[in-house]
């Protein structure tokens, strides 16, 4: 039968907090690489192509609505961009492009003449459970 002994515990707050914030911060950066991959993968369907006289390349079979948009010059798959951004109480996981057709993809335009084709939010539907791994365990979540 095991003594029961006297167990004290010190805590340098100061110390805890900073360490976890570390920790947040490296497993939103993982998180944050983890969907921009995963949304590149989604956009990485290929189409046959033509150059028209005038030198644009056409896709001669383009997505369907619904459907993740397919690529012709990679443009928008490339474009995705991801960082991380603290202040001294939050850290926010950024992941996107500055194209302006990509809203018009994901969400179909105003007009309704372009359907949408989403791409980063089923991503992030997707991927829920492991985005929500990776936060809390870091690579280990991988």
């Amino acid at each position: 039968m095991a003594a029961n002994l006297p167990f004290r515990l010190r805590l340098n707050k100061r110390l805890f907090r900073r360490k976890t914030f570390e920790a947040v911060k490296k497993n939103m950066s993982v998180a944050t690489v983890f969907v921009r991959d995963r949304v590149k993968e989604k956009l990485n369907r290929g189409q046959p192509t033509r150059t028209t006289p005038g030198g644009s390349i056409i896709g001669l079979d383009p997505s369907l609505p619904g459907e993740p948009p397919k690529k012709i010059t990679s443009q928008l798959q490339n474009s995705i961009r991801q960082r991380v951004v603290s202040t001294s109480t939050t850290v926010t996981g950024l992941i996107g492009t500055d194209l302006k057709k990509a809203a018009a993809l994901e969400l179909g335009n105003r007009k309704g003449t372009l359907k949408p084709r989403p791409y980063f939010r089923p991503t992030l539907m997707e991927q829920r459970g492991k985005i929500l791994r990776i936060l809390s365990k870091g690579l280990a979540g991988v």
